[in-house]
């Protein structure tokens, strides 16, 4: 059973065990997010504001997404099993082809989001940079999966850590695109997105193996 029994699963492992697995969810639900793929995104939708109100901005969207995921993180896993009667194999077949799309999509033509408004008017921190942007339907899809193959305490303790970096991702991100450059932006986002079908074809590897 998926749960906080998990924090007893937790204190039977080995520290370097846990921290190897913290670290790997990390970058798994991170490359999802792809922050940093979105850059140059964020920095047109904020480019009228000025440092008080961007740094707002970044918050803002950063609570927005981060607690649709970690709603997911915490019930999404029931509301498969008792509301919608998805089993964990079904779950991870459909998700990892749909989490596979979502990235092979990432690697061949990037983002697609590219005719963004500015407009100062519009509650940009909550839409699209809170929702779609830092938890799209792939990061929803992704968290799930990762509490059905690590516990729900491990992927909350991971979504918690992947938002506590984006922060200072996006405030420094006028130097982040200044270092390595929009095509380095580019290159970043799409070398995650493989690792990402990678974890993708694992899921659905998962899934059939539950199944059989």
């Amino acid at each position: 059973m998926i749960g906080w029994v998990d924090l007893k699963q937790l204190q039977t492992h080995e520290p370097m065990i846990l921290i190897k697995q913290l670290l790997h969810d990390f970058l798994i639900l991170f490359a999802m997010v792809n922050v940093i793929g979105n850059l140059p995104l964020f920095s047109e939708l904020t480019c009228e504001m000025k440092k008080p109100e961007k740094a707002r901005t970044f918050l803002i969207a950063i609570i927005t997404g981060g607690t649709i995921v970690l709603s997911f993180a915490l019930f999404g896993d029931i509301m498969l099993r008792y509301i919608f009667s998805v089993s964990t194999s079904a779950f991870k077949i459909a998700g990892g082809i749909l989490v596979f799309i979502v990235a092979a999509r990432g690697v061949i033509i990037g983002s697609s989001q590219k005719n963004v408004s500015n407009n100062s008017n519009d509650p940009v921190a909550v839409f699209p940079m809170g929702f779609p942007f830092l938890a799209g339907p792939g990061t929803i899809l992704t968290t799930i999966l990762l509490i059905q193959s690590d516990g729900r305490l491990m992927t909350v303790i991971t979504v918690l850590l992947v938002y506590l970096i984006v922060f200072p991702v996006l405030k420094l991100s006028p130097s982040v695109e200044k270092l390595i450059g929009k095509i380095g932006v580019s290159v970043i986002a799409r070398i995650l997105y493989i690792f990402i079908c990678a974890k993708a074809v694992s899921f659905v590897l998962d899934g059939f193996h539950l199944q059989i």
